[in-house]
């Protein structure tokens, strides 16, 4: 089915950054496809990544009310049918800002659990990962990766999910004689996920 509202979720302290570029191109992309896209930048939000007792899960109480923050940005995420999540690999992980956004708002009765609302969404996650691919695999941490997320994509019951890799994002591997022309395949790749949504 095709991509009408589209949520994009991004973290990177640096507004510049190769991946807020990534997600501009793929945001351009989307409304070329008439796409309503909708962002999320959560450094410039102002958003507290850390996850306090407020927030903590209630297993005996799926209809816990959580701080405001938290329903208000999982509201956001209502009328989307597509949520695509876009952030750099460090450590081989998410980022601290993304991890405590899962945390604190994909949270239980609301994420996963009784009154989840997130099954029937069309997921998509893209990592950016500074070395090269046949690094990355040949270490086991794309499979690890691959792995995290489609185990929490099941926990949700999202059916629909998806991850993609662009490698070399620092731009130093051999191989790479212009770096210009290696970005802008990069580019492309993203801009390739949002036109696949829109078919």
């Amino acid at each position: 089915m095709k991509t009408e509202n589209m949520y994009v979720i991004w973290a990177h302290p640096r507004s510049h950054s190769l991946t807020a570029q990534v997600v501009d191109q793929m945001q351009s992309e989307a409304q070329q496809h008439g796409i309503n896209v909708t962002s999320l930048d959560l450094y410039r939000s102002g958003f507290d990544p850390v996850l306090d007792v407020d927030d903590e899960p209630d297993w005996n109480n799926p209809q816990k009310v959580y701080s405001a923050e938290v329903h208000r940005l999982f509201s956001e995420l209502d009328d989307k049918d597509t949520v695509v999540v876009v952030f750099p690999v460090w450590w081989y992980s998410f980022p601290a800002m993304l991890k405590g956004y899962l945390d604190r708002v994909w949270n239980y009765g609301l994420g996963y659990g009784p009154g989840s609302t997130l099954a029937g969404k069309k997921l998509r996650w893209l990592a950016l990962v500074g070395g090269s691919e046949a690094g990355y695999i040949r270490y086991g941490w794309e499979k690890n990766m691959t792995d995290f997320i489609s185990g929490a994509m099941s926990y949700l019951g999202v059916a629909d999910s998806k991850i993609d890799f662009l490698y070399n994002t620092i731009g130093i591997e051999e191989g790479i004689d212009n770096r210009d022309a290696h970005y802008q395949h990069l580019f492309a790749k993203a801009r390739a996920i949002v036109s696949a949504l829109a078919e």
